[in-house]
């Protein structure tokens, strides 16, 4: 069942199908967490089921009943080319039939799984495009077509790109091929140009709240709910992981320290420790919608419009130049950069930097 987001967008796409036109390739950009992969298999199963009524899937036939087991459910004529390593690749880990694969290779696991880290920089390889177009091409085991779904899509070079691009202007008969990106500029336009697009839509602070209040039942708390949601981007997903991770906690812990280290009431590596327990995307995240959030109530935005901030003491961040914040804000390119050719105090460095361009 798909949440409430995202019924417009599939809306949009199954009245093309009701009226015969079912496209051969579909583009789905949005934030990862917004639930780009269960609009992808909701796509289809519309497209694969056997008794299709109109723009509504039988829910009856072999093909629906396969979909309709997320947790344990694969089906013969589905297939996700995933984002992967080199390793992943020579292990035949880039190809699944499994619906749960591409979930969770997108960001969003089912609630009773987990996602893996996985060592090593991931992609979308060239033999793994390669291997989709020769699938793609075989007959159909039910006989009702075949949809494959590229992962993460903005991850292809432009090798995979060029290998994808022949089966995207000859597609075979009843195929179709779903991209999933977190944004069209990632992809080439010899690509976009050859695809239906849908643009996942930003999500309102109401439909979310009331999505983690679902969610989360006794656990709810709305000022919590709505760091997140800020956090998150307004994905309501997201921000339901976050909440779980408790990094809406975290934040503010992180913000009021360092409110004190700018004070110099605190010793600065106090924070840069507290920072080096998240992983750098997180500590990238919590600083940027930070500096993000100040200047914007520089500009006059209540404060009541950033539920970060109101976690925190503004008495004397309030006071910092929007010079010094757009200082410190530039420097946050390179705290998730890794690079194996820097020091391993090169972090520490780069955040006591970040922490006293704020001072200046």
């Amino acid at each position: 069942m798909l949440n409430s987001w995202l019924e417009s967008s599939f809306q949009h796409l199954s009245s093309s199908i009701k009226q015969g036109r079912v496209p051969h390739s579909i583009i789905i950009s949005g934030d990862n967490t917004l639930g780009g992969a269960s609009l992808a298999l909701e796509i289809a199963k519309l497209i694969l089921c056997e008794n299709r009524q109109g723009d509504k899937c039988c829910d009856n036939c072999k093909s629906c009943l396969l979909f309709n087991n997320l947790q344990q459910g694969s089906h013969p004529d589905f297939l996700s080319v995933l984002s992967a390593t080199t390793e992943q690749v020579d292990n035949g880990a880039d190809l699944s039939h499994n619906f749960k694969d591409l979930l969770s290779d997108m960001g969003t696991p089912l609630l009773e799984e987990s996602v893996t880290p996985v060592k090593g920089n991931k992609s979308i390889k060239v033999e793994s495009i390669r291997r989709l177009c020769e699938w793609i091409v075989e007959g159909s085991i039910l006989g009702n077509g075949k949809v494959c779904v590229v992962s993460n899509a903005q991850l292809m070079n432009e090798a995979s790109s060029n290998a994808l691009l022949k089966t995207f202007e000859e597609p075979p008969k009843d195929s179709c091929i779903i991209l999933l990106t977190s944004t069209f500029d990632a992809l080439p336009a010899t690509i976009l140009s050859r695809a239906l697009k849908i643009q996942l839509p930003n999500v309102e602070e109401r439909v979310g709240i009331d999505y983690l209040s679902k969610e989360l039942k006794d656990n709810f708390n709305q000022d919590r709910a709505r760091v997140c949601l800020e956090l998150a981007k307004s994905s309501p997903i997201g921000a339901l992981q976050y909440y779980n991770e408790q990094l809406d906690l975290i934040a503010t812990e992180i913000l009021q320290g360092l409110n004190d280290a700018i004070e110099n009431r605190v010793n600065e590596q106090k924070v840069v420790s507290s920072l080096n327990k998240l992983t750098d995307e997180q500590k990238a995240l919590i600083l940027r919608v930070f500096i993000k959030d100040l200047l914007k109530y520089k500009a006059r935005v209540s404060k009541e419009q950033l539920p970060l901030l109101r976690q925190v003491n503004l008495d004397n961040l309030c006071k910092l130049s929007a010079v010094s914040l757009f200082k410190a804000y530039n420097l946050l390119t390179f705290v998730n950069v890794t690079d194996a050719k820097l020091p391993s105090r090169a972090p520490n460095c780069l955040l006591s930097a970040f922490i006293q361009a704020l001072r200046a």
